[in-house]
């Protein structure tokens, strides 16, 4: 079960996500961010070498949260490229579904790029081509059947991504450390909860047996890739 500084953090995004306007440009100091997250690495590995820039350190908590990031933002971009790729065979979607995934697509890609950027290559998941084909086919598949399959299925994504980011943005809030990276997740987070909210809106009316099940695949599978992602 999360905890009471996870769930909270959640509340307070959500709140925060009807308040603030969208996928809003942010400048973080990436320098001061990896050295945070140095710091956490030597905190949590006892201070014992090798440092959290070696390649032969190990992979703690922080570590497998962000490799997870990377390869959730990684499969988000591709999301909205394969719905963008069936939405244009179908040649009926409604312009606001194609403004929709543009406009969803770039904040995701300036997420991946954070990260990218954040991230030394030796902790990023091996798997990253995986979550390139996973991506491209979860967006491609709805798309192709309706605009309202995609919106369940963006959703469904979405309402995973917001409770995966809270359960590093409450333990972050809880020891008081890492206070830029703890920004920088929440601003993510922030863009994801609007991403759900925005997408349960245009799909409109609750999902039926199937709409339901489907989400609840959606979200098992995302939460398993998130897992492998920790590992490998």
């Amino acid at each position: 079960m999360r905890s009471t500084a996870c769930r909270s953090a959640v509340a307070d995004l959500r709140r925060r996500s009807t308040l603030a306007a969208p996928c809003e440009a942010a400048i973080f100091d990436l320098a001061t961010i990896r050295a945070e997250i140095a710091t956490e690495h030597a905190h949590r590995s006892g201070g014992t070498p090798p440092g959290y820039e070696e390649p032969s350190a190990s992979w703690l908590w922080l570590d497998k949260e962000l490799s997870s990031n990377m390869a959730g933002e990684t499969g988000a971009v591709y999301i909205y490229e394969g719905a963008k790729t069936a939405l244009q065979l179908r040649g009926d979607a409604a312009a606001a579904t194609l403004a929709f995934v543009e406009e969803h697509r770039e904040t995701e890609q300036s997420h991946l790029e954070l990260f990218e950027q954040l991230i030394p290559p030796h902790k990023h998941t091996r798997l990253l081509p995986a979550w390139r084909a996973a991506g491209f086919a979860l967006g491609f598949a709805p798309a192709l059947v309706s605009d309202r399959a995609l919106f369940l299925t963006v959703e469904a994504v979405e309402t995973f991504v917001e409770e995966h980011y809270g359960e590093q943005i409450g333990p972050l809030r809880a020891s008081g450390r890492c206070p830029q990276l703890l920004e920088l997740l929440e601003h993510c987070c922030t863009d994801e909860v609007h991403h759900k909210e925005d997408a349960g809106a245009r799909a409109g009316d609750a999902p039926g047996v199937v709409g339901r099940t489907w989400m609840v695949v959606v979200r098992i599978g995302s939460a398993v890739a998130a897992e492998i992602a920790r590992r490998v």
